[in-house]
């Protein structure tokens, strides 16, 4: 894996694995309470926050720390585990917007965002994999 690939991929998971973690972790607590309201959840699975924030934290913080990791201590293996880390961020972003009753209806400029960050880290991560295979 390209340097320069190897260090974006390795920022981007970091941040996702950060954020995503914190998030998860201040849902869980209440910290996010104001910025979430129950209304939002109507119609949904859910009766509050705990599972959408376990999700985040576990799923999408989880899947993005491993390729975090991965690619400083096994870079042939992130591609494959960045790849995934980036597919889970983009479907939770994307059932987060379809589900939620949102004011405004989302998506969100923030949505937007880790939804392009999850595209980039798909599309870097699947283009390195198929560039070290076509030299195999």
């Amino acid at each position: 894996m390209k340097k320069g690939v190897r260090i974006t991929l390795g920022l981007l998971t970091g941040f996702v694995a950060l954020t995503a973690i914190g998030g998860g972790i201040a849902m869980l607590v209440g910290a996010e309470a104001q910025r979430f309201p129950l209304a939002w959840l109507e119609g949904t699975p859910f009766t509050d926050y705990t599972i959408p924030a376990l999700l985040l934290a576990i799923a999408v913080g989880g899947s993005a720390l491993a390729a975090c990791v991965a690619i400083f201590v096994s870079p042939k293996a992130s591609t494959v585990i960045s790849a995934l880390a980036g597919l889970v961020l983009m479907g939770y972003v994307t059932v987060e917007v379809l589900i939620l009753k949102q004011v405004p209806p989302g998506p969100t400029v923030i949505e937007l965002f880790y939804l392009a960050i999850g595209l980039v880290i798909v599309v870097l991560a699947v283009t390195t994999w198929r560039a070290a295979y076509r030299q195999r």
